[in-house]
Parts: structure tokens; sequence; C-alpha cells
């Protein structure tokens, strides 16, 4: 009772300065907590609210984007995630950004490198939004050319979100596509690494509607259309400029890997003329590596398919 009513009295003092100081007589900020011992007595420190992630992903709806801000500290991964709680991959501090749920700092006890996570506006031809996500730029429905394409799923993993249309019956082109998801703020979906693809596939393309419907994607062939001289051409590579994982644990005898998820003998540039890639129907093609099975491997097709019919956008946030 002391120990609460001593609590009661400095907190009142604290607020009449409009300051509040824990271990001190003059806050410098709205909080200024000092420690207790500077000798090794006694553990020092500020513990925020600890939550399983499942009890976090239960608070889902209390969180809005009036509690911006908000910091805590899971102490296990949720089963299964929410789109708030989908960057939640280790026991750690996070923060909520109006949206999900970001982790502070180093959150996972494995490293995944990167050659390139920077989207090069000069191959994209654009700058995509930095502030637009699925959940709030990808409309239920988007009309292109006359089809209406209908979201059937979104998706947070590692930072970005995605969101997935399919149009039925009628054909989208890749360009149409392509302005679709640049309309969005977004952009055709990339897959630089083995993980961010089957975390895609598996809750995205896990959707009814694609295990008989192809997806476009942001992988495509550029040229120069120019002189022999001018080499590699064409060239297949990720709209956003990004590289993708290079893969030395592969062990290749004759080259590294880079990651992908291309069915058997794809991309083959049929003809000359394919060379935009799509996700194909569930089962048409299987390719298992590193213990993971994809069903839906990817293609390279001709740009005005009328095959396809769905797109997956990719956020930056």
């Amino acid at each position: 009772m002391r120990r609460n009513l001593l609590l009661v009295i400095l907190l009142s003092a604290g607020f009449s300065k409009a300051q509040v100081g824990i271990n001190t007589t003059s806050p410098k900020v709205t909080l200024d907590v000092a420690p207790k011992n500077t000798d090794g007595t006694t553990a020092e420190g500020v513990i925020a609210p600890r939550l399983t992630g499942n009890q976090l992903s239960a608070a889902d709806s209390k969180y809005t984007a009036a509690h911006a801000g908000v910091i805590v500290y899971v102490t296990s991964v949720p089963s299964p995630t929410t789109t708030k709680t989908a960057n939640i991959t280790a026991p750690g501090y996070y923060y909520f950004d109006s949206s999900v749920w970001h982790g502070m700092g180093a959150q996972s006890t494995t490293t995944t490198l990167s050659i390139s996570s920077v989207i090069d506006p000069n191959i994209l031809g654009y700058v995509p939004s930095n502030t637009a996500t699925a959940g709030n730029s990808a409309p239920a429905t988007v009309t292109i050319n006359g089809v209406t394409a209908t979201r059937t799923g979104i998706f947070s993993y590692n930072g970005h979100s995605y969101a997935a249309y399919a149009a039925g019956g009628a054909g989208i082109t890749w360009y149409n596509a392509y302005n679709a998801a640049k309309n969005m703020g977004g952009y055709l979906a990339t897959f630089t690494t083995d993980a961010e693809w089957q975390q895609v596939e598996t809750n995205l393309l896990s959707a009814a509607a694609f295990d008989s419907q192809q997806a476009w994607i942001g992988f495509a062939k550029f040229s120069w259309f120019a002189g022999a001289a001018l080499t590699p051409d064409p060239e297949e590579k990720w709209i956003t400029g990004e590289q993708p994982l290079h893969d030395y644990s592969a062990g290749g005898t004759s080259a590294v890997r880079k990651s992908n998820w291309f069915n058997s003998g794809e991309p083959n540039n049929s003809g000359g003329t394919e060379g935009f890639v799509i996700t194909l129907p569930k089962n048409s093609g299987t390719k298992t590596y590193g213990g993971y099975t994809s069903t839906h491997t990817w293609n390279d097709v001709v740009a005005n398919s009328a095959n396809t019919t769905g797109f997956i956008v990719e956020f930056q946030q």
C-alpha cells in the first residue's frame, strides 16, 4: 500500500509539471526514467507489455490508426498469423504503424542476405507509393479494358503487402496488369527470395480461383531492339531491378543458383516471342527445392496471352 501511495504521489507531482520523472526530480521529457542504481546491484530498464503472438492476434480489432506507435514485447510467434501480425516471425519488440506490426531491430536468429532490395524506377518505369498498402489501396474489384477482376485475398510479409486478383474467363494482358498495379501505387509482384515466394503462394494462390487460372507477376523480357553488339539481349529480369537471392547453399557444380520457381524447361522464349512471366494453375507443374514443393510454378508467355486472367500486386508497405 505504501508503494502504491508513493507512486500516486510521484505521478501526481509529475503531471502537475506536464512531465513525469521516475527516480529523478527533474524530468527532461514527457516520461524520464532514470536508473535506481548504477552499481550493478539491481536490474535496470523498462519492460513493455508482454504478450504471446496469439494474444496479440486476438486483439486485432482493438488496434486502429489511433494506436500508431504502440510498442509491445511478443513472446512467441502467432499461429496462425493475421494481416496485422504477419510480420511477427520471432520473439521481440514490435511497434504498430496503424495497420500492421513491425519488428524493432533484428527479430530472427537467422540472416537472409539479399543482393538488392532497392527499386530502380528507371527499370520499373515509375516511382511506386511508399504509403500504399494492400489493405488501403487494393480495391475489391478493378475494371481493366472492360474486364472486371476481383480481389481474391491480401497478405503481408516482411514489411510488404500483396493483393491477388482474378477475372474469371476474360483475359488480361501483361501491360494492363502492369498499369493496374501502377494505379494502385504498387507493382506486379517480384519474388527475390525462396521464402517470399513460398509465403505468397501459400497465403494468396491457395484461393480456389488459382486452381485453374494463371496470374501475371513482375518478371519480364527486356531488349535494346538494336544491334547484336548490345548484350545480353534479350534479358529477362524482375521489373523492379532487384536481384534475386544468389543461393550458394545449392552447391551447383556448373553455376550458383539464382532463386526462382520456373517450371521444368522454362523460361524458353518459345518462338522468340515469349518473355512475360505467369504463375501456372495449380499442379500444372511442380518444383521442389529446400523441402518445399511449389504447385504454381512459373512460365513465360507472350504479353497478350488470352489465357491469363489474374495478377499479383506488391506494395512497399
